[in-house]
């Protein structure tokens, strides 16, 4: 036909069109000879196979998108299994860097967010920052009593943090060098006494740690050294939590003076912080124990000492358990929060 059809038009339009039903797999139908209806198949079929190709190529991206974090998720595993391999780590530090490990992609996916933050301009960076950590930052009890313009400053510094369970994160007599504000989880506080024994306290969300890092910013003359931690953290559970460096600390602390010379503001850090209610508990506890003591000697005091006390003697012991139980007793620093 197309030999004997003396018309240029059908002779290209039926090689096209029976090369397009060939390509759709509608080759094994009967074609038309008729030109208009050869034309409307050709835009119909070549629709149809550019809508499938994009709904090919879509398909194909989304998969890309999803799995290539899991690669890189993998690859990064297999190379930091690589490593520990080499270093011949205990089995105990392999399995606390396997769940970090997930903790961390479990939390941000792969995106590193703070070098995406750290790249944008610094007025884009620091209303991100505020718009992200201000529900945060007022979470914590300490900050309610602060004006805006300390809390955009501290938004600005703050750093999102997340601890496994059982990680160690100060121990005491270390350099403190940043506070952590609990926003999910519970942290223990322990602090060796003098005695051998151990004094425990559970701090969980609205509580911080690191109050050293006020008193030793607000003291004059200033000290470049770093305080010692007064007591060792370790986490109870997966915690999250936003700290403040040292520098952060000094550099809030030394330009809104103001702000921490607030009367509610030193009475909210005395209230929250672990060393302090560590104190109130043991000063509590002796008053309750003399209370009891005396309630003792005056029930027995119908009955005659074989050899009687004086009362200089019992005065001596009563002060010398108390000076006892205060020095043996976790103390907050005296100075701190002192203007």
């Amino acid at each position: 036909m197309l030999v004997a059809n003396p018309s240029r038009l059908e002779k290209i339009l039926l090689p096209i069109f029976w090369g397009l039903m060939t390509l759709s797999t509608f080759g094994n139908l009967a074609s038309t000879t008729e030109w208009s209806e050869i034309v409307f198949n050709i835009v119909t079929i070549t629709g149809g196979l550019i809508l499938v190709t994009m709904l090919i190529g879509n398909i194909k991206v989304f998969l890309n998108a999803t799995t290539s974090k899991k690669q890189a998720m993998h690859t990064r595993l297999r190379s930091v299994e690589w490593w520990m391999k080499r270093k011949n780590l205990p089995q105990s530090f392999r399995h606390r860097v396997r769940q970090q490990e997930r903790q961390r992609w479990a939390a941000t996916r792969g995106v590193d967010e703070c070098r995406i933050v750290r790249d944008l301009p610094e007025g884009l960076r620091r209303d991100i920052k505020y718009h992200l950590c201000l529900d945060l930052v007022r979470q914590v009890p300490l900050f309610h009593h602060m004006d805006d313009l300390v809390l955009d400053n501290i938004c600005d510094r703050v750093k999102s943090l997340v601890f496994p369970k059982g990680e160690v994160i100060v121990r005491e007599g270390d350099p403190v060098r940043r506070m952590v504000f609990i926003v999910r989880g519970h942290l223990e506080s322990s602090q060796a006494l003098r005695n051998g024994g151990t004094s425990c306290c559970m701090l969980g969300p609205g509580n911080f740690s690191g109050d050293e890092l006020l008193s030793w910013c607000l003291r004059r003359p200033f000290q470049e050294r770093l305080p010692a931690a007064s007591s060792t953290l370790a986490t109870l559970e997966s915690t999250e939590a936003f700290g403040l460096e040292a520098g952060d600390v000094k550099y809030v602390t030394q330009h809104f003076r103001y702000t921490f010379a607030n009367e509610k503001v030193r009475r909210s850090a005395r209230y929250y912080s672990h060393g302090w209610r560590t104190w109130a508990a043991v000063a509590v506890q002796l008053a309750w124990r003399r209370y009891k003591h005396r309630k003792t000697l005056t029930s027995l005091s119908f009955i005659r000492p074989r050899r009687p006390l004086s009362r200089c003697s019992s005065l001596g012991e009563e002060k010398l358990r108390l000076y006892t139980a205060l020095l043996t007793s976790p103390k907050p620093n005296q100075d701190d929060l002192l203007l």
